[in-house]
């Protein structure tokens, strides 16, 4: 007389079987649509592109990095100022700024 271990019957042996032979079907099916080799090594991978604006965008925060007339100290005091919520700006000095901007771009 044969014991069979606890965990495997002849029953669910040949259930194992058929569902690992199901698995590897999918498997090369999957591999057979991608173009891939079976047992080649498959990876998730994501393309990205980066925007023309934002490449522009990038460029232009080096070129201002790299420039030696940016005032850090001017920075700085501002940063501060605004962490501190001391940094107030006159409503009216907004307003003067972007109708003359705003004349100059027009051409008057």
């Amino acid at each position: 007389m044969r014991i069979n271990p606890a965990n495997s019957s002849p029953v669910q042996g040949s259930e194992t079987q058929a569902s690992k032979k199901a698995e590897k079907a999918k498997a090369q099916s999957y591999e057979g649509k991608s173009g891939g080799a079976a047992g080649s090594i498959k990876s998730d991978s994501v393309n990205a592109e980066i925007s023309t604006k934002a490449r522009d965008m990038a460029k232009a925060k080096q070129i201002a990095s790299d420039s030696s007339d940016v005032r850090e100290a001017k920075i700085a005091e501002l940063r501060e100022k605004i962490q501190n919520k001391t940094y107030n700006v006159s409503a009216d000095a907004i307003a003067d700024r972007l109708v003359d901007d705003h004349l100059r771009m027009a051409g008057a």
